[in-house]
């Protein structure tokens, strides 16, 4: 590897771990603030004899952030569910093509996502389409499925070209 690669690879590295501390703790307050708000609808449904309306919407807004951006999270660390049967009976060279054509098509799927996510969390902007309980319009509930989508792009561009250079490094010989 060059001392330009090198350099090139620290500082995309750097940026992932300040993406991955933002997006802990952005999951973390989010998991709290979920678990306050359930948590005051137990205290007033059972000792005050009455619900608070609104809850049950937004811990479910809460949650849904907290799955998708917990994905982000999971991708980052390589937690997701893979199938490895077939690249445990290949050569480095096949097992690394086989990963990096992977590689393209994750990146084609989350450019639609990207895509896709945006138009609709726009378009559900723009209807002004609110939740009944409280003044959330849904297009901001909507909006994580194409940021995720971008924060797992950049991942997967990551992944890719780190993947490239182990094969470039396998056809040469090393590795």
């Amino acid at each position: 590897m060059s001392e330009l690669e090198y350099k090139v690879k620290g500082s995309l590295l750097r940026i992932q771990n300040v993406i991955e501390k933002v997006l802990n703790v952005t999951v973390a307050l989010l998991l709290v603030m979920m678990s306050i708000t359930v948590f005051m609808n137990v205290i007033f449904r059972y000792f005050l004899n009455q619900a608070i309306a609104w809850y049950e919407e937004v811990s479910r807004f809460l949650l849904i952030w907290i799955v998708f951006l917990g994905a982000v999270i999971s991708y980052i660390r390589k937690d997701h569910l893979g199938l490895d049967v077939i690249l445990n009976y290949l050569k480095p060279k096949g097992k690394q093509i086989v990963i990096l054509v992977a590689d393209f098509f994750v990146i084609l799927s989350l450019i639609i996502m990207v895509y896709g996510g945006f138009q609709m969390a726009l378009d559900s902007l723009a209807s002004g389409w609110v939740a009944s309980s409280v003044p959330i319009p849904y297009g901001w509930v909507y909006m994580v499925g194409p940021v995720s989508a971008l924060l797992m792009l950049f991942q997967a561009c990551l992944k890719t070209v780190d993947d490239s250079l182990i094969l470039r490094d396998v056809l040469k010989g090393g590795a």
